[in-house]
Formats: C-alpha cells, structure tokens, sequence
C-alpha cells in the first residue's frame, strides 16, 4: 500500500526536496497567464465592477491622465460592449485601423493615450453589438 503524505506539516520550503512534490495538494495552483514574449507591457490595472454607472470610466480616464502626466506610456482597453465611453471621454472619433498582418492598432488621443474600444470596430458606434457563439 502506498504511503500517504501529510500536508499538513508541508511547507513551501519543504516541497522542493520532497518526492511527492508534483502531486501534493498543499501545493498552490499558480493561474497567472505567462507573458507574451513580443509585450513590452510592464504593468496592468484593471478597474473593473458587476454594476454600471458607478464610475470606473472616469476612474480609468483620471488614472490614465495621471500616469501620462508622469511620463509614463498609457493605453486603455475599453472592454464594456454595453456603453464604451473612453473614446468619448478622449475625443477620439477616428476608426481603430487594421495591418496586413490582420493586427489591430489603437487609436491615439491628443494627449498620446493609446485607445482601444469596441466602438472603434463597429462602421456605426451607435449600432448595438450583437455576438453569437458557434
């Protein structure tokens, strides 16, 4: 009969000698995506919340605007397909364009914020968005 392993007196520091090591349970589960090798991005907030209007394009706009007063490169995905305000916000009217390499770039403002929305997709920003599964 094979001998059980009490993880309850494991320790991280105990894992890296132990036999059992790759299948204990007191082993945490590291879900982090791995970078993209060809991202120079260093750093993501994310503002996000399960209920609208309660401000988080403002907060993103006003976190964006602080970083770039301080030097920093900034771009803000718009991901809300029910009401994208960012480029509104931002005076941004243009059409996100497409690359050969069938890449999307963001749109710029005026400030040098890099903006990407679902309404910079759509021919018509005001046209409902309607996705379908397969």
């Amino acid at each position: 009969m094979a001998e059980e392993q009490n993880t309850n007196e494991c320790t991280e520091e105990s894992c890296a000698g132990c036999a059992h090591a790759d299948t204990c349970s007191s082993k945490k589960t590291d879900f982090r995506e791995p970078a993209n090798m060809y991202s120079s991005i260093k750093k993501v907030i994310g503002v996000v919340s399960g209920k609208g209007g309660v401000g988080k394009s403002l907060v993103t706009a006003s976190l964006a605007r602080m970083m770039r007063e301080k030097g920093y490169n900034v771009g803000i995905l718009d991901a809300d397909i029910t009401g994208p305000s960012i480029p509104k916000m931002y005076g941004v009217h243009t059409k996100a364009a497409a690359t050969a390499e069938n890449n999307i770039l963001p749109c710029t403002a005026k400030d040098g914020t890099k903006i990407m929305s679902v309404n910079l997709l759509l021919e018509d920003e005001s046209a409902p968005v309607i996705w379908r599964g397969p």
